[in-house]
């Protein structure tokens, strides 16, 4: 009889460890599915031009609707990372989901009117939405793996990443046969599927107050006000400012300035391909590796590689220019891959959503910063080598604020476990 009772009850734990790993599985693969369609902003520069030659619109006017969508996908962040604590994961991915599969199908009525109405649409609506999905998700998927948050991070942006490189060739197919409303149909019809599915499937694990999820959640869970009191705030969200922005005074002549120093068209081309391959690759790689290896010692890493590419950049050569320009992609997808999970482990897992979204005020910064110091550099003479020596005091300057950072948060570990 009580071996009976022990073999059912046996099977009952080896089910509920089926159905565990069943809903992490489901949750994980719908919700990077869904991820993966808000990198949708980063091939605007494909659609840029049709945009233009069906509206007339100039290109500083369609321009605009790439930086309002980006600043929105903050704003979305944070309160898709607010909302999750009080509607739950399922329903906030529900209503941000929604959001941004009907902006993107809006903006191809949008193109008709007005350039407030894309405007709306696209920069408001689209950009909102997306960012609460990305904020829900991404933190759902780090509560699924508590002791591996790294990993679990870079399963999520990594997805995000690779949208540029399979959407690119795509979206240019069908807007050179369809134009530009029927390439938002497609798009927004795509998203909605996968919309459906991460909405469909998406759960949050239980029973978090035992094992290594309770481990994950000691130590000071800091709230959102709470961190935005701190320093450590401040030092990680301008070390994310200054670590992009050796990318972002690349990125947007990367391919000119490549053969302005006599490096072929085609190689050109190659190496910003190599470059987006190495983004997305990192951006999963680099975050598991940080998980074992210490997470600020391999960020560091990475900014001083950032810190390297621009002494490349800076050199002329045209193979060293080439190396510096894949290196500078694949240090933008390492930031990106790895600052998820570095402000859980400083702020903890339990509000790390609406955390993230606060920290990602420092890539809008320098998103929309990167231009005027490239205006500023050259006003001042400081262009070719000297804008580049610029960008690697950028990189260094984010390395000596992740050491004040770490240092700071030792400090903070020592004083909570002493009181």
């Amino acid at each position: 009889m009580a071996k009976m009772v022990y073999t059912t009850e046996k099977g009952a734990d080896e089910a509920m460890r089926d159905s565990r790993k069943r809903q992490m599985l489901q949750t994980m693969i719908t919700g990077a599915l869904l991820i993966f369609f808000t990198g949708f902003v980063h091939v605007w520069s494909i659609f840029t031009p049709y945009v233009m030659k069906e509206t007339g619109w100039a290109e500083g006017t369609v321009s605009l609707a790439f930086y309002l969508a980006n600043c929105s996908f903050v704003l979305g962040n944070i309160l898709g990372g607010r909302l999750n604590g009080k509607l739950g994961a399922k329903k906030v991915v529900a209503l941000g989901g929604g959001l941004f599969a009907g902006g993107i199908a809006l903006s191809g009525l949008a193109i008709r009117l007005a350039p407030t109405a894309l405007y709306l649409t696209y920069g408001l609506v689209m950009g909102v939405g997306s960012g609460m999905a990305y904020a829900v998700i991404l933190d759902t998927a780090q509560k699924w793996f508590p002791e591996r948050t790294g990993f679990a991070s870079g399963v999520v942006v990594t997805s995000n990443g690779l949208c540029g490189f399979f959407m690119a060739p795509m979206s240019r197919m069908l807007l050179a046969r369809f134009g530009v409303g029927t390439s938002f149909l497609v798009t927004a019809a795509l998203t909605a599927a996968a919309w459906l599915l991460s909405a469909f499937f998406l759960r949050t694990p239980e029973n978090t107050g035992t094992g290594k999820a309770a481990a994950a959640l000691k130590g000071r869970q800091y709230t959102a006000p709470e961190m935005l009191k701190t320093g450590m705030y401040y030092e990680l969200t301008l070390a994310m400012f200054f670590g992009l922005m050796p990318y972002y005074l690349i990125s947007p002549v990367s391919q000119t300035f490549q053969m302005e120093h006599g490096v072929l068209e085609s190689v050109a081309v190659a190496s910003v391909m190599i470059g987006a391959l190495l983004n997305a690759s990192l951006r999963l790689l680099l975050p598991t590796l940080a998980d074992r290896l210490g997470r600020f010692r391999c960020v560091r890493a990475l900014l001083a590689v950032s810190f390297a590419s621009m002494l490349l950049l800076a050199s002329g050569n045209g193979t060293m220019v080439v190396i510096g320009v894949v290196l500078a992609y694949g240090c933008f997808g390492g930031v990106m891959g790895n600052f998820p999970s570095l402000t859980s482990m400083v702020f903890g897992l339990k509000h790390a959503g609406e955390n993230y979204g606060y920290v990602m005020i420092g890539m809008i910064l320098s998103a929309l910063g990167a231009p005027l110091i490239r205006s500023w550099l050259s006003a001042l003479g400081l262009t070719g080598a000297g804008m580049y020596f610029a960008g690697a005091v950028f990189a260094a300057a984010a390395i000596l604020l992740l050491i004040l950072l770490e240092r700071e948060n030792h400090q903070t570990e020592r004083k909570g476990a002493t009181a």
